[in-house]
């Protein structure tokens, strides 16, 4: 007797996702659209935000969800600044290779619980100070 599991197809590998508009998105923020601290330490593998947004989100939702609703909630048309809805509510994420923690902010803001690890010292500092100083020091970090 063999079990077979049959996994539900989802948004990411639907011909319908936006990948078109993720990348013009994208492109925008690896452009001269990112903020002046990420030019402090070039990370050379660091994730346009939005870009990891649209993967995370698509890679969770349903094949037939809709676009619209998807690009909506993830905030795509105002890429990186905004916020998205936190959709994910007690998922995990585990992202073993974090680096500048691109992946685990966006996985934050959607709401998922996530464990990033990084062994660079370097790429460690950063991930404390996207990660965990926002959340310890609030806009004490911008005011102050």
């Amino acid at each position: 007797m063999f079990l077979v599991y049959v996994m539900e197809r989802r948004l990411i590998e639907s011909p319908s996702f936006p990948v078109e508009e993720v990348n013009r998105m994208s492109l925008k923020e690896k452009g001269p659209g990112r903020p002046p601290y990420w030019e402090m330490v070039f990370w050379w593998t660091r994730k346009p935000l939005i870009g990891a947004r649209a993967i995370i989100a698509a890679s969770l939702l349903p094949e037939d969800y809709d676009v619209n609703k998807f690009k909506s909630k993830i905030r795509l048309s105002e890429g990186h600044k905004a916020n998205p809805e936190p959709m994910f509510m007690g998922k995990k994420l585990l992202d073993p290779f974090a680096g500048f923690g691109s992946i685990p902010l966006e996985g934050l803001r959607l709401g998922l619980d996530v464990t990033a690890v990084e062994l660079l010292p370097t790429a460690y500092i950063f991930l404390k100070a996207v990660l965990e100083y926002p959340k310890k020091f609030g806009r004490q970090l911008v005011i102050g």
